[in-house]
């Protein structure tokens, strides 16, 4: 019985865990990002994982949040820029930027071991798209707007879980019938722009953007919320795909 009451607690405390995108959102960066890798790229994707589908391999590293070994990747999921601030290593909680960073440093290091590029690379690819997510870039005060307790649609939620699944889910569309639409309206000079950025780019983004996702009244979101928010919605899982293409595109030029 004790048993039974300890896995029901541990299961509680992760679905409060902050989680970046939902599935369906690492799907869709991993899509765009897959739209514009160079053929070198993909070639050495292909040599290191057996594919190059960066879709699939972009909700692992939320997947062993369960496995006890990876304990330790409990903060990698994050940052924390305060209001008012800028990023400092080690000063707030999250340890994002600073996994990113190794990542692609053992990515480049030809003296390290074919499984341990795999998992940088499966990680790489969820990590740039959790950072896209505004409220991954957090102000130190709600835990991502976990602890910010809210309805949508009359469903008990947060407002960390409406930004990672439910503004997604919401259109009912498939992650590759999502990319299609984000990418209907290309814009080569801003792809090629946002390729070049680094990460420092879209970490200020996204806490400067952060602060209209608590733009809202009442604690019953619905349709406003949504048509209020979707254009910045799309954007980011835009950006995050292209970046997320610009960085493997460096890496494994």
């Amino acid at each position: 019985m004790k048993l039974i009451f300890k896995i029901l607690i541990s299961i509680l405390i992760l679905s409060q865990t902050v989680f970046g995108w939902g599935k369906t959102g690492h799907r869709i960066v991993g899509k765009v990002a897959e739209t514009y890798l160079t053929k070198n790229a993909k070639a050495q994707i292909k040599k290191l994982m057996g594919h190059h589908d960066l879709s699939r391999m972009s909700n692992w590293a939320d997947e062993i949040k369960s496995d006890p070994a990876w304990k330790k990747a409990g903060d990698w999921h994050w940052c924390t820029i305060p209001d008012g601030e800028e990023y400092e290593a080690k000063k707030h909680s999250g340890k994002a930027v600073e996994k990113i960073n190794e990542f692609i440093s053992l990515l480049k290091n030809k003296n390290v071991e074919k499984e341990e590029k795999q998992i940088a690379l499966k990680f790489l690819v969820h990590l740039i798209g959790d950072l896209h997510q505004p409220l991954h870039v957090g102000n130190g005060t709600d835990r991502g707007g976990n602890s910010v307790k809210i309805k949508w649609f009359n469903e008990s939620t947060n407002l960390h879980s409406i930004w990672d699944s439910k503004l997604i889910d919401f259109q009912k569309l498939s992650y590759s019938e999502y990319a299609d639409y984000l990418l209907l309206n290309e814009d080569r000079g801003k792809i090629r722009k946002w390729q070049g950025d680094n990460i420092l780019v879209y970490i200020n983004e996204s806490r400067d953007l952060r602060t209209q996702c608590y733009n809202y009244s009442g604690e019953n979101l619905k349709w406003d919320y949504f048509y209020e928010h979707k254009n910045l919605l799309e954007k980011r899982l835009l950006q995050g795909g292209v970046r997320l293409s610009g960085e493997l595109n460096r890496i494994f030029k």
